[in-house]
């Protein structure tokens, strides 16, 4: 998902699999659900996403969709079964933004904030900047929004989507250097100093992942991201100690296709559900039409196939028992690449059963 930022976006509008009087709106790449026939392909709307915390006037006009002890938090909600991740602000209550650029945050001049969840004693620590060559991060984005830059008949991983806290290590196998984040600090550009009551660290050490890359690797940068587990309320995946299920190594900054990810790495892998190619279904969407004019504009859409969007459903998997419902499954092609406006093209569909609380640590 995008960095977090109040700002002008273009919309792109997407069919809604369930509403004939809804639409799916892409914004940034945030999945926006709005009512049908009041935008169109292209407008320029100013969009606040989940976790903005409004102010003033903002805040009493939209009051009672609001959540938080005070009452002033955007959430995401379903609308008919498909997320909406934030709300568009109409021109009447953000002022003059006219002079402002598409893309540009505004956050300040409306006076609006991101809310932070606390983090728990067990997973703060003492923090400091890093030097790591080939570090990046991990986002997922709403399949909605992105399907149609996957590839009919292209192969693709589906994996399950697990409710921790993102994991990230780095190692520098020349020098012996290890960096571990979570997701929220390492985009403050921020690491955790090894400590023996961090989660993360002790998750990192009961499951030997250093010296497992170093038995492996001779020489680069690895960064592995995974999950941390049990850290979610409710979700504890059948673990009684911090363990981490990866998702992700990049050798120097390039992910490793799944096949080739080595033994022991695999054994920690997040259950992988689907892996083949994908056939998606079409469907003609009518973008825009005037009979008076004459015109008539559609386009092609395309859908994921019912028995890829039944995965996201039933139990989870890491436990073998089926402990708990399952968050959703993340889905992504064998190869690593960019969707067309350079967004990485990992993709997650979440379950209608699942419902986020709000206070979920990143």
């Amino acid at each position: 998902m995008s960095n977090w930022k109040v700002s002008k976006e273009k919309i792109q509008l997407f069919t809604h699999p369930n509403a004939d009087q809804l639409q799916i709106g892409k914004v940034g790449a945030y999945q926006v659900v709005v009512q049908k026939g009041i935008y169109n392909d292209g407008d320029v709307v100013v969009f606040a996403p989940e976790k903005s915390i409004l102010t003033g006037q903002l805040k009493q006009e939209y009051e009672k969709y609001l959540s938080g002890p005070d009452k002033n938090r955007v959430k995401s909600v379903r609308l008919r079964g498909e997320v909406s991740c934030g709300i568009i602000i109409p021109p009447g209550l953000t002022g003059d933004v006219s002079t402002l650029e598409v893309g540009e945050d505004i956050s300040d001049k409306l006076g609006i904030s991101k809310y932070e969840p606390p983090i728990p004693q067990s997973l703060a620590g003492q923090v400091k900047r890093f030097d790591m060559d080939h570090i990046g991060h991990h986002d997922c984005e709403h399949y909605n929004v992105y399907v149609n830059d996957l590839i009919d008949g292209e192969r693709v991983i589906v994996t399950e989507k697990i409710h921790g806290s993102q994991f990230i290590l780095g190692h520098d196998i020349k020098i012996n250097k290890t960096i571990v984040s979570s997701k929220g600090l390492l985009k403050s550009g921020l690491v955790i100093d090894e400590s023996d009551t961090n989660l993360y660290w002790t998750a990192c050490k009961n499951d030997s992942i250093v010296e497992n890359i170093r038995n492996v690797w001779l020489n680069g940068v690895v960064q592995i991201f995974g999950e941390v587990v049990p850290i979610q309320k409710g979700y504890d995946y059948g673990q009684t100690k911090p363990t981490v299920r990866i998702f992700d190594i990049r050798e120097n900054g390039i992910s490793i296709p799944y096949d080739k990810v080595p033994y022991y790495f695999k054994s920690l892998w997040v259950p992988v559900i689907f892996d083949g190619p994908i056939n998606l279904d079409r469907k003609e969407v009518v973008i825009y039409s005037d009979p008076e004019k004459g015109i008539h504009k559609t386009r092609i859409d395309f859908l994921l196939p019912k028995n890829i969007l039944d995965l996201r459903e039933g139990r989870e998997m890491v436990s073998g028992t089926g402990s708990h419902i399952r968050e959703g499954v993340v889905l992504r092609p064998y190869v690593d690449r960019d969707a067309n406006d350079g967004t990485k093209l990992r993709l997650k569909i979440i379950n209608p059963a699942y419902k986020e609380s709000g206070e979920e640590i990143n």
